[in-house]
């Protein structure tokens, strides 16, 4: 109880446009749940085969690539609460298109929109976190941020899952429908359940632009100053742009850790399933369950994660905690008893990802303020594509080897981002690091003046 207190106190401090972003992303969260479950369920339908819906995930994931590295330039240079009307609005019309239309070109080209739309709420998010909130906040406010999302999405796949089944079962729910409709209706009952499942999904993310709307049009973060003699951008003492010194800065470090995070997470994360109910011979509903209960934990979890931070500081627990889940990564891929595998399951996911959002702050933190945006792209092009590297191997791997090798190999590029981490990171040099940037960078609130007075 006291735990939900210090969360509730904490949210009245957030400042007003962080509180909006958390109320927006809350009222969008059940529908990503819905279409996480519903989407290829209804394509399937439609009369489309696994090779098309490979292709259409393909084209989605080819548009948020080919957008994520101009998501990083726009943060940097516009307002982010534009970038995120526009970018929701792109996804909401993209959305339309694939709810309503069933013909494959069609199908494709809104995924590719619906991609570059999600590239740009996907780069924003951490950025504009990070410019609305104090230090101070930022542990809590990023927290919050993940739980919210993890409790709406969950919600939105139960949801999902039982939407259709009642569209079925009781005719009146669709009899409000106008005959003009009719021709936008996918052919078949079970397609047009799911259909109207998902025109229902985008109903209720419609009014988390609201929250969008009412926040304030922040500028973006000043340029840096100019030489008066050279008109160029004004050195920082310190600051050399030689090859050695790029390649240990704590960009290059921080996109190295997240290498071998996607990597690690590639090789074994996309088959956990397969591996509870082929391997282990849990049945469907038994995993649904138990990874329902390690989400859960893990929202728990990350909850907790601040008040050890507090304690212990951001660097020491993300390398503690994520330490804490190595033995239960190895313990759940070479114990084949589905009993205690399943107790493990429950808190790996958590252990390895309760620092998140602490990581989150850290790699916005360690990062000048004016190149944040480009830097949180780096992050996500670092792990997504490592993770789509790592996944086939995965696969060829545990054909030809069994499962235990994917575990063997995640848990030990897990360890090696984590001794980086700690050997750039650790000892109190990640805290001096993120001194420096905000002695060396002018206040952009007063709360974050306020904040950064010496104590």
């Amino acid at each position: 109880m006291s735990l939900l207190v210090e969360y509730l106190q904490a949210f009245k401090h957030f400042q007003r446009d962080a509180r909006l972003f958390l109320i927006s992303n809350t009222l969008s969260g059940v529908t990503v749940g819905i279409i996480l479950v519903l989407y290829n369920l209804y394509l399937i339908a439609l009369g489309y085969d696994t090779s098309f819906v490979g292709q259409l995930l393909f084209v989605t994931t080819l548009g948020a690539g080919c957008a994520i590295f101009p998501a990083g330039l726009c943060v940097d240079r516009f307002s982010g609460k534009w970038i995120m009307i526009l970018g929701s609005l792109a996804i909401g019309i993209a959305g339309a298109g694939q709810f309503l239309l069933h013909q494959p070109l069609p199908l494709l080209i809104s995924g590719f929109a619906a991609g570059v739309g999600g590239a740009f709420i996907l780069v924003v998010n951490a950025p504009f976190l990070t410019h609305h909130s104090t230090p101070r906040e930022r542990p809590h406010l990023f927290s919050v941020n993940i739980v919210l999302l993890q409790v709406t999405t969950v919600i939105g796949e139960l949801l999902g899952g039982a939407l259709p089944q009642w569209i079925q079962h009781y005719s009146w729910l669709t009899a409000w429908l106008p005959s003009w409709a009719e021709s936008m209706l996918a052919p078949g009952a079970e397609a047009r359940a799911y259909q109207l499942s998902l025109l229902f999904a985008g109903i209720i993310a419609a009014p988390s632009f609201i929250p969008l709307l009412l926040m304030r049009d922040a500028p973006p973060p000043r340029p840096p100053q100019q030489d008066r003699a050279t008109h160029r951008p004004a050195q920082r003492p310190g600051l050399h742009w030689r090859p050695q010194a790029l390649l240990r800065s704590p960009l290059t470090i921080l996109i190295a850790i997240q290498v071998l995070i996607g990597l690690g997470a590639g090789l074994f994360i996309p088959y956990f399933n397969i591996y509870f109910v082929h391997t282990l011979g849990a049945s469907p509903f038994l995993f649904g369950v138990i990874d329902g209960g390690a989400n859960i934990v893990y929202a728990l979890l990350t909850l907790l994660a601040p008040l050890l931070a507090t304690a212990l500081g951001k660097i020491n627990t993300i390398v503690l905690t994520r330490l804490i889940s190595l033995p239960l990564l190895l313990a759940i891929g070479l114990i084949h008893y589905l009993p205690l595998v399943s107790i493990l399951y429950l808190f790996r996911l958590g252990t390895m990802d309760m620092g998140n959002g602490l990581f989150q702050v850290f790699s916005m933190e360690a990062i000048e303020r004016k190149n944040r945006g480009m830097a949180n792209s780096l992050y996500q092009i670092a792990y997504q594509g490592a993770s789509a590297i790592s996944t086939p191997i995965g696969g060829l791997l545990i054909d030809q080897s069994g499962y235990s090798v994917v575990f063997i190999g995640a848990a030990i590029l897990y360890l090696c981002s984590l001794l980086l981490l700690w050997g750039y990171f650790g000892r109190g040099k990640g805290e001096r690091l993120v001194t420096a940037i905000r002695l060396q960078e002018p206040p952009h609130t007063p709360q974050v003046e306020q904040e950064m007075q010496p104590s």
